[in-house]
C-alpha cells in the first residue's frame, strides 16, 4: 500500500511521505482474535472535548493489569479523562464484571494512566493513577476494597502527569515511584490555534511550557519525599509522556527512560549511589536518526535481536518514524528504525501503546503499535488523513527487520480506531500475552492471543521477592539452553500510561524445556532452578530453597 500527503496546519508541520509497507509472508490461521464483546469488559473512553479544542482532551489514555483480589487472576483497571475510571474483575476464561463502586477506585479526576505494584509491600497489589490535576494512589486493603491515600503519602502531585513507573533506584528495597510530567495549561485553556481556512485546531505542544518529572522517593514509614534535583533526574524539564524503568546496561541497578513530545529524549543511568546522570544524546537514544526532536509518546522494552540486551522503541506522531534503537552494549545503542522498516512503514500514522509479545511463540518478539489522530476532524486539514487509524502487528523476521503481520495474524487491528494506550499481560493464563487496547470515546478493544505452537511451547515465572519488593521489581530472570541465554526483567510501567502483566514469558519454539533459569534478585542474591518444566508458571520466592 502507498500513501502520500502533504499540508501545514496551525498544530503540526505535516511534510510529504510515500512509504511503502511490506507484508510478511502469508500465515493461514489469526493469532489476535478479537473477544472484546463476550468479555464484559464494557468500558467506553471519554475524553471530555466540548469542541474548545482544551488540549487536555488528546492525551488520554491508559490501562493497568492486577491482581486486586489475589486469586491468582489477572483483573483489568482502564483510565477515563471525563469520568470514573473501572475496575473489572476477572472471573476465569476470560470473562470480567465490573467491581469499580464495590472496590472503591472509580477515581473522578481528569485521568491519564495507571500503573499497580505492591508498593507497601503487605502481599496485595495497590493502584497509582496519573490526572491532569491531583494524583490518586489507591492503597490495598486486602479485602477486595482500596482506599485512597495520595494526600498523606505526598503522591498527590497536581501537575500535569501522564506515565509513571515503580522501582527501587537506591536499593533499599523500598519501591519508588518516577513520575512523568507533561506541560503546564491553564484551566480552561487559553491557547486558541487555527489553521488557515480559519477552523480551530488544538495547540502544538511547543504553545505550553514544559513540566518538570518527578522522582519520589519511598521512606521508611511508607511517604514519598521529592528527591528530583537530589537525585539528578531533574535539571531540565520537558514534555514527558511514556517512562520506563530498565537496566539497559545490565550492571544491576534500574534506569530510566523518557519518551518526551518534541523535546529529547532521557535516559537516565543510575550510577548506584542514590543519583542518575542524563546521557540519552551520548547513548544514542535521545534523537531519530537524522537528528530530529520527535514525538515521544509509548515505550516498548525487549531484546528484538537475542543478543541479550535491551532494546528500545518509541511511538512518535505523524511523519515522524518510530524509532527502534538496537543496545549494542557498553551503554550505546544504535537507531535502526529504517533497516528494521519499522520507520517507514510507521510515517503515516501517529502511534500511542506499544509493545514487544512473541505473537507466534517462535522465540523471537514481534511488535504491536496502537494508532490514533489527535484532531477529530482531521480529514478537513489533511484529506489524506483520518482520526481514526488502524493498529499494526509486526512480525519479527529473525534479521533484524519486521513485516506487517496484521492482516494475516490481527485483522482486527486493521479496523481503523482513535487508539491511545496498549496494556499487554497473559489474562487467560494460557501462557502468552494478550492485549487490551484503549481508544478514544470508543469501547476498548481486547485480544486473546491463541499462537499455533502447542501448549508446552513456553515458560513463564512469576517471581516474589522478599519484602518489601515482594513484586521483586528490577530483577531478573535468564533462562538458558545450549550455552545460550534469552534474559527479561520486571517492570512496573510502560508503553503508553499504562502497566503491564509482571510476569515474564519465555517462548520454547520446540517445546524443550530450558536447561536452567536463573534469577537474579534486585538485592543481588541469585537462584538458579535446573530443568523447569515447560507449559506452566513457576513462582519462585526469593530466599526459598531451589
Amino acid at each position: 500500500m502507498i500513501l502520500g500527503h502533504r499540508v501545514r496546519s496551525g498544530s503540526r508541520l505535516w511534510a510529504p511521505a510515500v512509504v511503502l509497507l511490506p507484508t510478511a509472508p502469508a500465515l493461514a490461521s489469526v493469532i489476535l482474535h478479537d473477544v472484546t464483546e463476550p468479555s464484559g469488559i464494557d468500558f467506553v473512553h471519554r475524553s471530555g472535548a466540548t469542541g474548545e479544542k482544551q488540549y487536555v482532551e488528546v492525551i488520554g489514555s491508559g490501562a493497568a493489569m492486577l491482581d486486586y483480589d489475589g486469586d491468582g487472576r489477572l483483573d483489568v483497571y482502564v483510565v477515563d479523562s471525563a469520568g470514573p475510571n473501572r475496575l473489572y474483575r476477572n472471573l476465569g476464561g476470560l470473562r470480567f464484571e465490573d467491581v469499580t463502586d464495590a472496590a472503591g477506585v472509580g477515581d473522578p479526576g481528569c485521568g491519564m494512566g495507571a500503573v499497580a505494584a505492591d508498593v507497601d509491600g503487605d502481599g496485595d497489589d495497590d493502584l497509582f493513577v496519573t490526572n491532569f490535576g491531583p494524583n490518586a494512589y489507591y492503597r490495598n486493603r486486602g479485602d477486595g476494597t482500596f482506599r485512597e491515600v495520595a494526600p498523606g503519602l505526598g503522591l498527590d502531585d497536581a501537575r500535569w502527569s501522564a506515565g509513571a513507573a515503580f522501582l527501587d533506584y537506591d536499593g533499599d528495597a523500598r519501591l519508588d515511584l518516577y513520575v512523568a510530567n507533561y506541560v503546564q495549561m491553564a484551566t480552561p485553556d487559553t491557547n486558541v490555534c487555527r489553521a488557515h481556512d480559519g477552523h480551530r485546531l488544538y495547540c502544538p505542544p511547543r504553545a505550553y511550557p514544559r513540566e518538570a518529572d518527578a522522582l519520589l522517593r519511598q521512606r521508611a514509614d511508607g511517604t514519598f519525599e521529592d528527591v528530583t534535583d537530589r537525585a539528578g533526574v531533574g535539571p531540565e524539564a520537558a514534555r514527558g509522556l511514556g517512562v520506563v524503568a530498565l537496566d539497559h546496561d545490565r550492571d544491576g541497578w534500574p534506569d530510566l527512560y523518557v519518551a518526551n513530545d518534541l523535546d529529547r529524549n532521557f535516559l537516565f543511568r543510575n550510577r548506584g549511589d542514590g543519583t542518575f546522570e542524563e546521557r540519552g544524546v551520548l547513548a544514542g537514544v535521545s534523537h531519530s536518526e537524522d537528528g530530529m526532536e520527535e514525538s515521544g509518546m509509548g515505550i516498548g522494552v525487549g531484546d528484538y535481536d537475542g543478543d541479550g540486551r535491551p532494546d528500545l522503541f518509541v511511538s512518535n506522531y505523524i511523519n515522524e518514524t518510530n524509532t527502534l534503537y538496537r543496545n549494542e552494549g557498553d551503554g550505546f545503542f544504535f537507531d535502526e528504525s529504517a533497516a528494521s522498516g519499522l520507520g517507514p512503514t510507521s510515517l503515516p500514522w501517529i502511534g500511542w501503546g506499544a509493545g514487544f509479545l512473541d505473537a507466534d511463540r517462535d522465540g523471537r518478539p514481534d511488535l504491536l503499535v496502537a494508532n490514533g489522530h489527535t484532531e477529530t476532524d482531521a480529514p478537513r486539514v489533511d484529506p489524506t488523513t483520518t482520526w481514526k487509524q488502524p493498529d499494526f502487528l509486526y512480525r519479527n523476521l529473525g534479521d533484524g527487520s519486521f513485516a506487517d503481520a496484521t492482516a494475516d495474524w490481527a485483522p482486527a487491528l486493521a479496523e481503523p480506531r482513535p487508539g491511545r494506550g496498549a496494556v499487554f499481560g497473559d489474562l487467560d493464563d494460557d501462557g502468552d500475552l494478550d492485549v487490551l487496547i484503549v481508544n478514544q470515546e470508543e469501547r476498548v478493544l481486547l485480544l486473546e492471543n491463541r499462537p499455533p505452537a502447542g501448549d508446552a511451547s513456553w515458560i513463564g515465572f512469576d517471581l516474589e521477592g522478599a519484602a518489601p519488593n515482594r513484586d521483586a521489581i528490577g530483577s531478573v530472570v535468564e533462562v538458558w539452553r545450549d550455552g545460550r541465554s534469552r534474559f527479561d526483567e520486571v517492570r512496573a510501567g510502560g508503553s503508553y500510561l499504562s502497566g503491564n502483566d509482571r510476569r515474564l514469558l519465555f517462548s520454547l519454539p520446540d517445546g524443550v524445556a530450558p536447561d536452567s533459569a536463573v534469577v537474579r534478585w534486585r538485592s543481588g542474591a541469585t537462584v538458579t532452578r535446573a530443568r523447569p518444566a515447560a507449559g506452566t508458571y513457576h513462582r519462585i520466592r526469593e530466599g526459598a530453597r531451589p
